[in-house]
């Protein structure tokens, strides 16, 4: 009797830079970048993966947005009974804050990611895939 043999397909979504790099690798091997990873990952028992825990920065960014949802209150606000009500300086000083708050949690997100890609880290930054686009 014969056993038919089973095979499993798996899908990886990559980036274009790391199918560029995947691709440039297999060449480097003269293999098809099927061949090149299949044989990377059977012959990977002891590969190491970098990853870096960004959940501070995720917390900072988290805070930032609900910052930002109470700036939104806070124009309505301004919108709906004028500015007369608020002292502008106050209210400048609190902006201008807000804007520098949020601009530093962005370069420091970027700032990492660029890092870990010259170093070849994996980061998982679900939310802030297109920072250094932004």
């Amino acid at each position: 009797m014969k056993v038919a043999k089973r095979e499993t397909a798996v899908l990886i979504r990559l980036s274009e830079r790391e199918k560029r790099t995947l691709k440039r690798k297999a060449a480097n091997y003269g293999m098809t970048v099927s061949d090149y990873a299949r044989t990377l990952l059977i012959n990977s028992d002891d590969a190491t993966i970098k990853v870096i825990d960004t959940e501070p920065l995720k917390k900072a960014a988290h805070e930032l947005a609900k910052q930002g949802t109470n700036l939104n209150q806070f124009m309505k606000f301004l919108n709906t009974y004028g500015a007369k009500v608020f002292d502008p300086e106050e209210a400048k000083r609190v902006l201008e804050k807000e804007v520098s708050s949020f601009s530093e949690i962005m370069e420091a997100l970027a700032a990492l990611r660029r890092e870990a890609n010259r170093n070849n880290i994996h980061l998982q930054i679900e939310d802030f895939d297109n920072l250094d686009n932004e």
